[in-house]
């Protein structure tokens, strides 16, 4: 404590010892009585999901992949957009999305993969131009404020409940702290009904 508050004095410390070891020992107590607490079980965890399931929603998912050329201080309108049809007239000859994003895209290094990302993710127009694919199609070039694209949608992934198996850590994590609370709660009641509390005048 005393190098996290940057304190280098050798002033006594028998405060700060005092202090610590009372915190200690709450600590302890606190821990020993938490033990008790039950772990959830599979069974409660799941009922947990379904009677909840409405509140562990993933939105709509893509995964897109795009070639495209910056309008800046490096290209023109016309420039870019030459390069993007130029990419386009390859792709329609036969050659792999990856390779010609490779050779043409301003984002290069993962073949204009793009991942997963949820709706909303993108600038409106990109957005725009997937939802007018189906998974496995491609579109022709279109704008956006940065520049121009050709997008591939390779999935999309309605919005609605995450599965169970991915939200499970995070209900057992939940059902965890409310059993141990509850039994903070029950001791602390046991505590008070048997404690002489008084009022002691500052």
């Amino acid at each position: 404590m005393k190098s996290n508050g940057n304190c280098r004095s050798a002033s006594d410390d028998t405060d700060l010892r005092a202090w610590t070891e009372k915190h200690l020992r709450i600590q302890r107590t606190l821990d020993e009585i938490m033990a008790t607490a039950a772990q959830p079980t599979p069974v409660q965890v799941r009922a947990w999901y379904d009677s909840f399931r409405e509140h562990f929603s993933l939105p709509e998912l893509f995964q897109a992949a795009h070639i495209m050329a910056h309008v800046n201080g490096d290209h023109s309108e016309e420039q870019a957009r030459a390069i993007v049809d130029a990419a386009l007239a390859d792709l329609e000859r036969g050659d792999a999305f990856a390779e010609v994003a490779e050779r043409y895209s301003d984002c290069k290094g993962n073949g204009g993969d793009l991942g997963q990302f949820p709706a909303g993710h993108m600038v409106p127009e990109f957005e725009e131009a997937l939802n007018a694919l189906q998974p496995g199609q491609r579109s022709g070039v279109f704008r956006t404020p940065f520049g121009f694209h050709i997008a591939e949608l390779r999935g999309r992934m309605a919005a609605g409940p995450a599965p169970f198996e991915q939200v499970r850590e995070t209900i057992e994590r939940t059902l965890t702290i409310m059993n141990r609370h509850d039994v903070f709660v029950r001791a602390a009641a046991e505590l008070r009904a048997r404690a002489d509390i008084r009022h002691v005048p500052a």
